[in-house]
């Protein structure tokens, strides 16, 4: 299969605005042609100024929302060349972001970062003359119950080999929405079915990439009971959440897991209400404030050294899903550290 037809449009649309706009001499030298968008970069250009010509290697993104953002950093700097991020718009606070992560990126309707000096280009805040058009429905795998299989498959390496009924019940699901997705991932490449031998989840990394960009948008919100505000601004390092079967995610779990993040906002998922823990460590209900507390939505029960913190994939997920440089940065090291192992684990059902 070649590239994504979409990232193509793309593609060629960013280049087109980006060499009207600089008079710069732009050059497509390679595009990729596996379908795996972990393998290597979507594209590689090359662009002329004066007596000196740059080389980047390109990552498409059809939407950059933070998560993606977050994402295709990680993957922009794992390239040997410099990486060049392409989307169809950047909005001045994406543009922001980006430029202080020093992330070069051109989006189709002119906006740029380009710092390679001489050549230097920052321009943001050209808008869409079209608003977005509201996108295509997530295949099933990537929509609210979806999520809640995948995220229980990518958390038990082999559980797509058990049972359906068992994977319904770690997963939290209907038993019907468990063959439904399991044929959702086979459609899409990321599960095989090996006959008497069961079933594979293979291309792990890139349903883990699909999976952090869809869980935002499409199931977070669902989870969401509230936002909250401590008195103390340390109060989390003496809290308990064992006896109330909750557990820390985002920056606190981050900073549990790197001793690399001092957290400024504290993430909670649970079973149950939380009236006592909220008592106890003063904390008041407030719509802007930076505790924010989750309904937790698996069933399995990850065994490790860390009982009071969801897996590290939801970290990583959370981590993401902000936006901001330093979360994005410790999102790269659980990454490394915490899940790439573990995905290639298999279970023994």
């Amino acid at each position: 299969m070649q590239t994504d037809r979409m990232d193509i449009v793309i593609l060629k649309k960013a280049l087109g605005i980006f060499i009207k706009t600089t008079k710069l001499v732009v050059d497509q030298t390679a595009q990729r042609t596996a379908c795996d968008a972990t393998i290597g970069p979507d594209a590689l250009i090359r662009i002329a100024f004066q007596d000196m010509e740059r080389h980047f290697a390109v990552k498409v993104k059809k939407r950059l929302t933070r998560a993606a953002m977050g994402i295709a950093v990680q993957q922009l700097r794992e390239y040997e060349q410099k990486g060049l991020l392409v989307t169809r718009y950047v909005t001045p606070q994406m543009a922001d972001l980006l430029k202080e992560m020093d992330i070069p990126f051109i989006d189709t309707v002119g906006n740029v970062y380009i710092n390679e000096p001489p050549l230097y280009i920052f321009i943001k805040g050209n808008k869409l003359r079209a608003p977005y058009q509201h996108a295509p429905l997530p295949a099933r795998a990537f929509r609210p119950a979806g999520l809640k299989v995948v995220y229980a498959l990518l958390c038990n390496p082999g559980l797509e080999n058990a049972p359906l009924r068992e994977i319904a019940r770690e997963a939290a699901v209907a038993l019907g929405t468990v063959g439904i997705v399991i044929g959702s991932l086979r459609q899409m490449g990321y599960l095989i079915v090996m006959g008497t031998r069961g079933r594979r989840l293979t291309r792990k990394d890139n349903l883990l990439t699909r999976w952090v960009t869809a869980y935002p948008e499409q199931l977070r919100p669902k989870l969401i009971l509230g936002r909250y505000r401590a008195e103390n601004y340390d109060w989390w390092k003496n809290a308990d959440l064992n006896q109330f079967k909750a557990y820390w995610g985002g920056e606190i779990a981050a900073a549990v897991l790197t001793k690399y993040l001092k957290p400024q906002n504290a993430i909670i998922y649970t079973h149950h209400p939380l009236g006592n823990f909220l008592l106890n460590n003063r904390i008041k209900k407030d719509p802007n404030g930076n505790i924010e507390i989750l309904k937790v939505f698996w069933k399995f029960k990850y065994l490790w050294q860390y009982p009071n913190l969801v897996h590290p994939i939801l970290v990583y997920a959370d981590l993401l899903a902000t936006g901001d440089r330093r979360n994005i940065e410790t999102a790269r090291i659980i990454y490394e550290q915490k899940i790439k192992r573990r995905l290639s684990r298999d279970r023994t059902i």
